[in-house]
């Protein structure tokens, strides 16, 4: 993968509507959950139903449907990635139309869409992106706008991607957009068919959350001839499938996380006496954290374990397609913050359908 800046952020979630905001939030450990009207759980002590608990952007996604949190995610996002990283405005036509676009975006799985199940996933994302090309505002190439259905491990995806889109030289650069909420009626309704939402009566559930987060990432030689900021390196990304996945019904061994990491950083996390942070996507769920503890089990025998690791499922819950680029957010901020533990970061991805995905972040300067 060619070497990449990381040079614009934005983003919105329950605890900021804005990317400084809410990185400054999950670090003081602030968090907002509201129960959620819209799907009541047993509590089998009071035997009386209670409602789930969520984290909502409130007022910015009260009352839409997926799509409509979607677009009000993904252009909330990007305006704050235009504001931070002073993007010209749409009267440039020449720096928009040499911009991609890579939009992050949780599996069109049916049983959780209607949308899904009445118009199809194609029509389904061509009236979306219609919709928010005519929010935005902004010119942009058909040809060079993609999607990527992968959940949490889609970030890891769309930078591998933009890494060899780049390399062709067709775009000067690509603008990442992941949204995603579990926060519409009816993917409440599909978390809680597999058990998966957190109740008095189930204390290993996640918390549903949503957000968005966009990143603007382009080649460094680019970058510097562009004369513009450089919040981060993204030296590397992959991606993989573990097979036994959560709706596969087994248990992870968390040899498909180890994989990617290797893959994004060989020598493993710290090695060598480096140090820096993990960004996991610890839920709450079982699965998720067995996973986890066979990877910790596999990196202890290599005597590797002195990163320290950052849960922004804490202070946001789980905001799945949205949480690899908000973990590469939070990392440009720490660097630029100076409260980071290193000069690099892994921000670590598995979702339920089994994929999984490892991105390496490091500061400008920053060795291994």
């Amino acid at each position: 993968m060619m070497s990449l800046a990381l040079t614009g952020i934005g983003g919105v979630s329950s605890v900021g509507w804005g990317v400084v905001s809410t990185c400054a939030a999950i670090r003081a450990g602030i968090t907002r959950p509201k129960p959620l009207h819209d799907l009541y759980l047993t509590d089998q002590e009071l035997l009386e139903p209670v409602p789930v608990t969520g984290h909502p952007v409130s007022e910015l996604t009260d009352g839409f449907g997926p799509l409509g949190r979607w677009l009000q995610l993904a252009q909330a996002s990007v305006r704050d990635l235009q504001q931070e990283a002073g993007l010209p405005a749409a009267e440039d036509v020449r720096f928009w139309r040499q911009t991609g676009w890579i939009f992050v975006l949780p599996h069109l799985e049916a049983a959780r869409y209607l949308e899904v199940q009445d118009f199809g996933g194609g029509l389904m994302m061509a009236t979306w992106l219609e919709h928010l090309k005519r929010l935005l505002g902004l010119p942009w190439r058909q040809d060079a706008v993609h999607f990527i259905h992968a959940g949490h491990a889609g970030t890891a995806a769309a930078i591998r991607l933009s890494g060899q889109r780049l390399a062709d030289r067709d775009v000067e650069r690509f603008v990442i957009v992941a949204v995603d909420s579990y926060l519409d009626e009816t993917s409440l309704e599909w978390l809680g068919s597999h058990r998966r939402l957190k109740s008095p009566d189930r204390p290993v559930g996640l918390m549903p959350g949503e957000a968005g987060a966009s990143l603007l990432v382009e080649p460094l030689a680019g970058a510097r001839q562009r004369g513009t900021s450089i919040l981060a390196l993204l030296p590397a990304a992959a991606t993989g499938f573990e097979e036994r996945s959560f709706l596969s019904g087994q248990h992870s061994s968390g040899e498909a996380l180890l994989r990617v990491l290797d893959e994004v950083h060989p020598a493993g996390p710290p090695g060598s006496g480096s140090m820096g942070e993990w960004i996991c996507d610890l839920n709450g769920e079982e699965w998720r954290a067995r996973a986890w503890g066979h990877l910790l089990v596999r990196l202890q025998a290599r005597q590797e374990a002195q990163w320290r690791v950052r849960l922004p499922c804490l202070s946001v819950g789980d905001v799945g397609a949205a949480s690899g680029a908000l973990g590469v957010c939070m990392v440009a901020r720490s660097f630029a913050r100076k409260y980071a533990a290193g000069a690099q970061a892994l921000v670590l991805s598995s979702g339920e359908h089994g994929d999984v995905g490892a991105i390496h972040v490091q500061a400008l300067g920053g060795g291994r």
